[in-house]
């Protein structure tokens, strides 16, 4: 509420647009300032280093904040109440820029806070940004009810919402589920970064932490599979350790044994590799059927900037490359789900998780389960894993369907498809998490017309900017 109230009480543009920016700026680093220690411990920078690409990062991503300010000042000075009015929308439009531009970084998005779990269900229209819609249209109200004061109608106004938001909230709250009866077996290794060297992980000079792997996944379907029906699932996290499905028989002979001897469909993360040469890796994710036969190799479609690539217009600059093991890796282009004899696995890869349209993309109609690994590990000790996991709990929402999380050393976990956590394992230790999940069909609102709401915002917005510049 105060950069609302200062960008529509603002007496020059500049002004407004800084302070914005600054706002932007503030939140930034409150929610992210683990990139700084990422970037410390695990890119090989100096304190000084690092916090310089922060701030780099904050020159880039801040300014979002500063043209949504700039917006509503330039409303206010035709009215205030258009201010307001435009606020959720133009809102939503700046989040959706932060979505597509520069790369896309939709991080901690304004809806994701919203914490009732009848609200989040407007998710499943609107994607996470109904939520900021939400949000931000409650803040209006009240900003306007302390612009005017003297006036009865500002606050009866903002009592029939408040009203409103609970009773959708109740209208919304989730229904109790029948029991799952589908296993998932989601095997969290807890691989130490400083552990992942060739020759401690490759399976041709080391097949010791393969092995168990394998035996840790076996275990956990034998002890679990009873009075489950269908075919089970392993899925093991993304990690960084050198595993080559198509290039190291031992790795691929490991999958596919247990494949078979497990009876279990199988979910493994790889590096390949596009055409014969070697230079063009792929982050991948493989698909394995309970006869231990290749179902789909799905390649990473959004690839972290600065992390798996360096995007064209940085590479010139220091900022390039933050981390010593940056890779120049090639983004996939298929959308495709693995078919499987209980339905479709809709596999996405650790920051793909915060990409609405990216995941509603990759989910058919039919019936089928989203299946997200992530190496969190990079993470640290700070709270990112804790933000990584609630934005990926949206994408439940927004399509319906179960959710199996794996990640390297937390947060795992199976998220059902109202966003609730039903299931998850402890941090920091290799565990195999055993969860029941069920198959679900059918389609969102959201899931067949996409970001209809945010679109509609972005025209809403200039609707209203135009508004006030011919008729105000």
């Amino acid at each position: 509420m105060p950069l609302l109230l200062v960008a529509i009480s603002e007496s020059r543009a500049a002004v407004a647009f800084a302070w914005g920016t600054l706002t932007g700026a503030v939140f930034l680093t409150g929610g992210l300032y683990w990139f700084v220690i990422v970037m410390r411990h695990y890119g090989s920078l100096t304190v000084p280093e690092a916090l310089a690409a922060m701030l780099g990062f904050l020159v880039l991503f801040s300014p979002f904040w500063g043209l949504w300010a700039l917006g509503e000042f330039r409303a206010a000075r035709r009215s205030p109440r258009l201010a307001l009015l435009l606020a959720p929308f133009l809102w939503v439009a700046m989040e959706l820029a932060r979505t597509y531009l520069i790369t896309g970084f939709p991080w901690n998005l304004l809806g994701y806070g919203v914490r009732p779990v009848g609200l989040e269900q407007i998710a499943s229209v609107t994607a996470v940004y109904g939520l900021s819609f939400l949000a931000v249209a409650t803040t209006a109200l009240l900003a306007w009810v302390i612009l005017e004061p003297s006036r009865s109608a500002p606050r009866w106004i903002a009592a029939g919402w408040l009203v409103l938001l609970i009773g959708t909230d109740f209208a919304l709250s989730p229904p109790v589920l029948p029991q799952p009866h589908h296993l998932a077996i989601l095997v969290q290794p807890d691989v130490p970064l400083r552990e992942r060297r060739v020759e401690q992980w490759a399976p041709w000079s080391n097949p010791g932490p393969l092995e168990n792997l394998v035996n840790l996944s076996l275990r956990a379907v034998k002890r679990n599979v009873s009075g489950t029906s269908g075919t089970p699932l392993i899925v093991w996290s993304e990690n960084s350790a050198p595993f080559f499905f198509n290039r190291d028989p031992v790795f691929r002979g490991a999958l596919e044994t247990l494949a078979r001897q497990a009876h279990a469909d199988v979910v493994a993360n790889t590096v390949t590799f596009l055409g014969r040469g070697v230079n063009r890796p792929q982050n991948t994710a493989v698909i394995l059927n309970s006869s231990g036969g290749l179902i789909l190799e799905y390649h990473k479609i959004h690839l972290v900037p600065m992390g798996e690539y360096v995007p064209w217009w940085l590479h010139f600059t220091e900022m390039g490359k933050v981390t010593s093991q940056v890779g120049d890796f090639v983004p996939g282009s298929r959308y495709d789900a693995a078919p499987t004899a209980e339905g479709d696995l809709v596999v996405f890869i650790c920051y793909e998780a915060i990409f609405p349209q990216l995941v509603r993309r990759l989910t058919p109609p039919g019936p089928g389960v989203l299946v997200n690994i992530s190496d969190d590990a990079w993470y640290g000790h700070s709270s990112a894993r804790f933000q990584h996991l609630n934005m990926a709990r949206f994408r439940a929402i927004e399509n319906h369907r179960y959710l199996l999380r794996a990640t390297d050393n937390g947060v795992t976990a199976v998220i059902d498809p109202y966003g609730r956590i039903v299931a998850q394992a402890a941090l920091y230790c290799q565990t195999a998490l055993a969860a029941h999940f069920r198959v679900l069909s059918g389609r969102t609102f959201y899931n067949a017309h996409g970001d209809v709401f945010a679109w509609t915002c972005v025209g809403a917005s200039a609707g209203l900017l135009i508004i006030g510049m011919v008729l105000l």
